[in-house]
């Protein structure tokens, strides 16, 4: 009988033995998964992070490039009216022609008299718009009745929206 609880005992101690491993094994397995999930957790996080800086970043470009186009839009308006106080009131500007990509400006008109044609010059010289007058003697041939043209460069700066035009 001795012997048969010295076997019982031993086993006892066996299976407490056991587990008492079996649970730190479990502690520790359970350890190992909860930061496994963590990580997870957190590259999932930064892939959604990712994106949202991706799309972020997208959505920026664009509004940039919105920001851009508004600044640079040309204000041909604003060129018309200022070239349009510049014209004498006996001068009339039959062609007015403009090109955006050089900023090249070529008019022709008629004016009563060869003093009008002059003074379209030389208010032309004048402003701080347009620049690069090219005056054809031609334009001085009759001192009556005078056909003109004329072809002169805008200022760059007076073209875009924010150049210090009025608004």
């Amino acid at each position: 009988m001795l012997n048969s609880y010295f076997w019982l005992g031993l086993s006892l101690v066996v299976l407490i033995a056991l587990l008492a491993g079996g649970r730190f094994f479990l502690k520790f397995e359970i350890s190992q998964m909860q930061d496994k999930i963590q990580l997870q957790q957190q590259a999932v996080s930064t892939e959604q992070n990712q994106k949202l800086k991706k799309q972020l970043n997208d959505f920026n470009a664009r509004l940039k490039n919105l920001v851009n186009l508004d600044e640079h839009q040309a204000l041909w308006s604003e060129v018309v009216i200022n070239f349009a106080r510049l014209v004498p009131t006996d001068v009339a500007i039959d062609s007015f022609i403009a090109d955006r990509q050089t900023g090249r400006i070529k008019i022709a008109g008629q004016a009563k008299t060869r003093e009008s044609v002059l003074r379209l010059r030389n208010n032309l010289l004048g402003s701080e718009s347009f620049r690069d007058v090219n005056f054809p003697l031609s334009n001085l041939t009759r001192a009556t009745n005078v056909n003109f043209r004329y072809n002169f460069f805008i200022n760059e700066n007076r073209l875009l929206k924010n150049s210090g035009l009025p608004q």
